[in-house]
């Protein structure tokens, strides 16, 4: 149970922190928009970051518990599920800013 626990919070971790990194680089883009058009972005941006990351964290706690039935040592169970959960996370978050400023684009030319 503690290998499950330690791949979530890992997972967590790392996914929190490239969501902020994205999160600073979606600022930047949408420099030249409304305040008004920038925060619907923003907030669909967060949405969708924390369920992102809570799938990440769920994913790797159940992946550590299939790897470890399948005679795969616990560390590397951990590792291997927080490298694979890790970088889909990366790429998932990175599609969550191009549907935020998606959603920016959205606001300012209907409303």
């Amino acid at each position: 149970m503690a290998t499950k626990i330690s791949a979530l919070v890992g997972t967590l971790l790392i996914n929190l922190l490239i969501g902020i990194a994205v999160f600073f680089v979606l600022i930047i883009t949408l420099n030249g928009y409304s305040e008004s058009d920038a925060t619907y972005a923003i907030i669909s941006y967060i949405v969708l970051g924390l369920v992102v990351t809570l799938m990440m964290s769920l994913g790797a706690f159940l992946t550590v518990g299939f790897l470890t039935k399948r005679q795969y040592s616990g560390v590397l169970s951990v590792i291997i599920a927080i490298v694979v959960f890790s970088v889909i996370g990366a790429l998932l978050k990175a599609v969550c800013g191009f549907i935020g400023v998606g959603v920016a684009e959205l606001v300012r030319v209907n409303f």
